[in-house]
């Protein structure tokens, strides 16, 4: 069986180097994901540019990282689950609603809590959610058209959710007080 090549800014193909810098650049590391995604240089473009497409959506930059981190959990991706309970307290989520999201529990956030139920159904469902569970996510002040751009960050999700699952890729170093497993503390 052919084994995945966790590439490195030497060994990547041309078309990856300048995304593996941008990467090390915004997240002061080289993330594994993106180390394995260089091998194939239009998976690593794509995940790049959905993700620079997502941060221009109405969402706060902490609203994304739930929404990752919601969808990571879903889809027990152990990788994105760490990246993105990272990301989320970096953006100043607090840990009391990480952990709510990572565990599952009703967070003590009511828009929040909204977002993030929305966010899994979607994935759970493959989009065949219902209409009363879009009229909860409108009753706390979101639109129709934050349903378009959730999907955009599920998307995003559902690419590095899975190439981790395929990969079996590891979590890097910077990553590990944020692993599945551990509660995040303030």
């Amino acid at each position: 069986m052919k084994q995945f090549v966790k590439h490195t800014l030497e060994t990547a193909p041309e078309a990856s180097k300048a995304n593996l810098e941008y990467g090390q650049k915004k997240y002061g590391m080289l993330p594994n994901l993106f180390r394995y995604m260089s091998g194939a240089p239009a998976a690593l473009d794509a995940y790049i540019n959905l993700s620079k497409i997502f941060n221009d959506t109405s969402f706060s930059v902490g609203e994304q990282h739930v929404i990752m981190l919601a969808v990571s959990v879903v889809n027990k991706c152990d990788y994105c689950t760490a990246a993105h309970s990272r990301a989320s307290k970096a953006n100043g989520i607090s840990s009391t609603i990480i952990n709510a999201i990572r565990k599952g529990k009703t967070l003590p956030d009511v828009r929040l809590g909204a977002l993030v139920e929305i966010s899994q159904k979607i994935t759970v469902t493959r989009g065949n959610v219902k209409a009363e569970d879009l009229a909860t996510f409108y009753e706390q002040g979101f639109s129709p058209e934050n349903v378009m751009e959730l999907i955009v960050g599920i998307s995003i999700k559902t690419i590095s959710n899975y190439i981790n699952h395929i990969t079996e890729n590891i979590i890097n170093d910077e990553l590990k007080p944020f692993e599945v497993g551990k509660d995040i503390e303030e």
